[in-house]
């Protein structure tokens, strides 16, 4: 893979570590009463020691991002992807565990000041609803609003089946434009939700669940259109490396900035709208929220529930489809460092060819390809591979397997080894193929059997 593609890649993951600060740090701010996941009443949210617990919680947790940042860097030390890629995987874990850590420390010291000062003046132990509320902020964004961005991702994927395009591009450009038909539904989902109860007062309720609301039919709007364009740019620049990574970069940046900007917006207002909020009766469901994040309260039947601030959703772990879900997505966090070695071994396995009676055979782990000799029209030694773009499949330093399109080739499958030439070209009537091995003189002895049997 080329430096670029490494940088975009790497960056794309790095990411990850300013979102989680940004939004574990915004948690030290009140929002619908709560503070670093504690529901409090207005008078303790002026203490000085729940300020002293925020303070300290804010520097801790950006000296531990800051120090991720440092690690991150050890990324680029590497020569090959593969290794680079394990590295990136293993800090990534890191980077998402170590600031919640972070945070459940002091959440912990917030609720013991909590139990210690007896802040608890709330509706405790309740699933609340106000059918008023409900009613009155039923308000929606017309369907016809992401009507033309279904249409418009569909464009992709009806020329390839029309002009016989291969199954893997069908496959990519269909699975986007259903990312896109299913915005609607992901938007039309929320309004199954509960609306936001905060305390007695249902005209305070009618507002925070409106800009909840509002707020997230903007994002999946906006979300459904961005990403039409992005399988159009994928579409058109499919034969360039430099415009599928400027659309991707473009893509990517657009949508972080639109998440972003949605899910900030809801909690400033979430902030502001409840400012004065916990003089009265409130809300408090810190019961049924472990470590103040996860949800779990087997009187409620509901397995998707709305985020206790901002426009996220999360799961009802009381319920077996919660627990399943929840099980799953830690099995498959504390796999990716696995996952990272899987890629050396695929990396650093070495390509083999074999001529047989009938065909010629490429191994690269399990058998990759098998062509019959009788279907070879050509066959050409390349000592040089020429420019091109991965379409799908494995690019890295050492190895590409999968779907290309090369200049003067055209689409074509790979195979090989890219830093041990040289390269057998072969072509039957259908498709052609690239192979080569991670020994120059066992890829020209092969090439030398195989032109001796055409």
């Amino acid at each position: 893979m080329n430096i670029a593609t490494n940088i975009f890649l790497f960056a794309c993951m790095y990411i990850v570590l300013p979102l989680i600060y940004a939004m574990l740090l915004n948690l030290s701010k009140p929002k619908k009463n709560i503070i670093l996941g504690v529901t409090l009443p207005y008078e303790a949210r002026q203490e000085q020691d729940v300020q002293d617990v925020c303070r300290s919680y804010r520097k801790h947790l950006t000296a531990t991002c800051l120090l991720l940042t440092v690690l991150f860097l050890g990324a680029f030390i590497p020569q090959y992807f593969s290794a680079a890629m394990t590295y990136m995987l293993t800090w990534l874990l890191l980077a998402i565990i170590t600031p919640i850590v972070s945070y459940i420390i002091y959440h912990r010291k917030l609720k013991h000041l909590k139990q210690e000062h007896n802040w608890f003046c709330g509706a405790t132990g309740k699933v609340m609803l106000d059918t008023k509320v409900s009613v009155q902020a039923a308000k929606k964004f017309s369907a016809w609003l992401f009507a033309p961005a279904v249409l418009l991702s569909w464009i992709p994927l009806m020329h390839e089946i029309y002009s016989n395009g291969g199954w893997d591009m069908v496959f990519l450009y269909g699975t986007m434009g259903l990312l896109v038909a299913l915005c609607y539904v992901c938007y039309r989902f929320l309004y199954r939700q509960k609306a936001e109860i905060v305390n007695s007062d249902t005209s305070l309720s009618i507002a925070l669940t409106q800009v909840r609301r509002y707020n997230w039919g903007k994002f999946w709007i906006v979300f459904s259109w961005v990403t039409a364009f992005f399988n159009l740019g994928m579409w058109l620049f499919i034969g360039s490396n430099v415009g599928i990574l400027i659309t991707t970069a473009a893509y990517t940046a657009i949508v972080l900035f639109i998440a972003i900007h949605t899910e900030f917006s809801t909690r400033k207002a979430q902030e502001n709208l409840t400012a004065d909020s916990g003089q009265d009766l409130y809300v408090d469901n810190d019961e049924h929220w472990l470590i103040g994040m996860f949800y779990h309260n087997p009187h409620d039947k509901h397995i998707i529930i709305n985020d206790r601030v901002g426009i996220n959703t999360t799961l009802n772990l009381a319920h077996p489809v919660g627990k399943a879900v929840m099980i799953l997505s830690l099995l498959l966090l504390l796999a990716m460092p696995f996952f990272g070695l899987w890629i050396m071994n695929e990396e650093f396995t070495p390509v083999q060819l074999t001529l047989t009676d009938t065909a010629i055979e490429v191994r690269h782990i399990t058998l990759s390809y098998s062509i019959r000799l009788e279907d070879i029209m050509s066959a050409e030694l390349l000592e040089e591979l020429p420019p091109g773009v991965k379409i799908a499949g494995t690019g890295m330093d050492a190895l590409l397997k999968g779907k290309f399109s090369l200049a003067d080739i055209g689409n074509c499958e790979l195979c090989l080894n890219p830093q041990t030439s040289p390269f057998i070209f072969i072509r039957t009537a259908n498709k052609a193929y690239v192979f080569g091995t991670n020994d120059s003189a066992q890829t020209r002895a092969v090439y030398g059997l195989l032109k001796g049997r055409l």
